[in-house]
């Protein structure tokens, strides 16, 4: 795993196991039976957006959760970049 990957999983991984501590905002933009998206500020001024899609077999958009960072942090040491960090799939 590179570094920066590493770096971009402490969002990822902040989000997944809900550690408030690390938020200074959260949002829910959309919720729906069918997909919920939230977006999070961390203390460093990232922004990452996270999205639910409800999944099964043949529905195509290819994620189940994904973790996009909008905003990088400020300072940015690790160069973190704009785009999606991490994509967990449908189940199988």
């Amino acid at each position: 795993m590179s570094k920066n990957s590493q770096n971009s999983d402490f969002y990822a991984n902040s989000i997944i196991e809900d550690v408030r501590s690390r938020f200074t905002h959260e949002e829910t933009t959309k919720f729906t039976d069918e997909e919920i998206e939230r977006i999070y500020e961390f203390e460093d001024g990232a922004v990452v957006k996270y999205e639910w899609r409800k999944g099964g077999r043949g529905r195509g958009d290819g994620f189940n959760h994904r973790f996009t960072m909008v905003k990088p942090p400020k300072p940015n040491p690790n160069k973190l970049k704009k785009g999606v960090i991490r994509e967990i799939g449908f189940p199988d």
